[in-house]
């Protein structure tokens, strides 16, 4: 099991004194009180697992559904999405082969201007968020007309440390990371996701592979993994294989 580690992230905000822009780091769990706020992260670096953690610390008053989910349910028969903080998780998922990316996310306003704008937070890969104008749109449905842009933070060397000691193929995290960074491969550690896949095809007694061309062909192979199955379902999709001969 995935150990449990605080998340941080990094905003950049307008200053008024300067004009110019600040880059400010927050721990999530300092957002708990926001109205609105989208969280942005590239696949696998864990927006799905912080928003599950954050929603579990607000108990009763808050839900986790996803996307899709909350797209589709019939909010009739579903109050537990009435009077809650939402985190709606995956905005990139149902724009997934759609021919107009706006849509989902006007479906979405849709629902939450419906559930009298409650306070909600929103998940979505790098790639699929449109910038100022989601932003603008979802200020329209916030409970104080303002959206907090957040980019999760990759892992902190101690985050990967903590997670490694969960690893059941993993003796000695120490190690386990300095021999990534001896093989050019220490930036796959950031990653939730692929941290586990090289911790899984390195532990278990496989080991690291024989030289660093063979680390990098492996470490091209875990990247190149859709591992979410409404993109890989969504869309028309490539094996890995042709992945690795286009790059």
């Amino acid at each position: 099991m995935t150990a449990i580690v605080e998340r941080t992230c990094t905003e950049v905000v307008k200053n008024d004194r300067t004009q110019e822009d600040d880059i400010v780091s927050v721990r999530l769990s300092e957002l708990r009180s926001a109205p609105a706020y989208v969280l942005l992260g590239e696949p696998g670096l864990g927006k799905s697992t912080a928003f599950k953690q954050e929603s579990d610390q607000a108990g009763d008053m808050a839900v986790f559904v996803d996307a899709r989910d909350f797209l589709t349910l019939d909010l009739v028969h579903h109050p537990e999405l009435h009077s809650k903080t939402l985190f709606i998780d995956g905005l990139d998922e149902v724009r997934t082969g759609a021919a107009d990316a706006r849509t989902a996310l006007d479906e979405i306003r849709h629902r939450l201007d419906a559930l009298g704008r409650p306070k909600f937070r929103l998940s979505c890969r790098e790639a699929d968020w449109l910038g100022n104008n989601d932003r603008s749109r979802l200020e329209r449905v916030s409970p104080t007309s303002q959206v907090r842009v957040l980019h999760l933070d990759p892992l902190s060397d101690d985050h990967i440390k903590q997670i490694l000691q969960g690893h059941p193929g993993v003796g000695d995290p120490r190690r386990f990371i300095e021999s990534a960074r001896q093989r050019g491969i220490g930036d796959l550690l950031s990653n939730p996701q692929t941290l586990n896949m090289v911790a899984d095809v390195v532990g278990d007694g496989a080991g690291w592979p024989g030289s660093r061309t063979e680390t990098f062909e492996m470490a091209a192979r875990v990247m190149a993994r859709e591992q979410n199955d409404e993109h890989r379902f969504g869309s028309k999709q490539w094996s890995v294989g042709e992945l690795l001969e286009a790059a």
